[in-house]
């Protein structure tokens, strides 16, 4: 599937493409990553077979992560309309991907990954295989969370040792 960027712009602008929300739990989410992005995965082809731009979230309601299946000419978020429109010319013509994106603040400094799943086409003739290879994504997002935050924990009680430390130096 190719589009004019202008087209894909005032789509995106105008908010006129499949747009879907999800939840699930981190437990779940952890436990079986594949199961739990498959609503995300069928909304998403719904949309890819009748040629529909999309964005596709499935929110983990009990940590600070979501994530996103978007179709995008580019690989930024849709909600970064601004920055495309600088980026690109209105007149070319480009292919449609489809996108993994997740936020969290614990993903990474910009708080955002985002790569690419396929495009639309391999997307769609490959269906069966998109939600396991989602779920191995989120499964490596998932670890690089936990391996940030066990980073700042143990950074903080470093700080926390230095400043005790500090503390009983200056009452001696």
């Amino acid at each position: 599937m190719d589009i004019l960027v202008k087209d894909f712009i005032e789509q995106v602008e105008a908010e006129s493409y499949t747009q879907a929300d999800f939840d699930t739990t981190l437990a779940t989410l952890t436990k079986d990553p594949a199961k739990a992005i498959k609503p995300v995965v069928k909304a998403l082809t719904d949309a890819v077979k009748t040629n529909q731009l999309a964005g596709v979230a499935l929110t983990v309601t009990d940590a600070d992560i979501v994530i996103r299946l978007e179709t995008s000419v580019i690989n930024l978020p849709l909600q970064y309309v601004n920055a495309m429109k600088k980026m690109l010319s209105d007149d070319e013509t480009l292919a449609v991907n489809v996108y993994s994106v997740i936020e969290s603040p614990d993903v990474n400094a910009s708080s955002l990954r985002i790569d690419k799943v396929a495009s639309v086409a391999d997307f769609d003739a490959h269906n069966a295989d998109m939600a396991g290879a989602v779920g191995d994504w989120i499964t490596d997002q998932l670890a690089q969370i936990e391996a940030n935050q066990k980073a700042a924990a143990e950074a903080d009680a470093q700080t926390d040792k230095k400043a005790a430390d500090s503390d009983e130096e200056a009452t001696d």
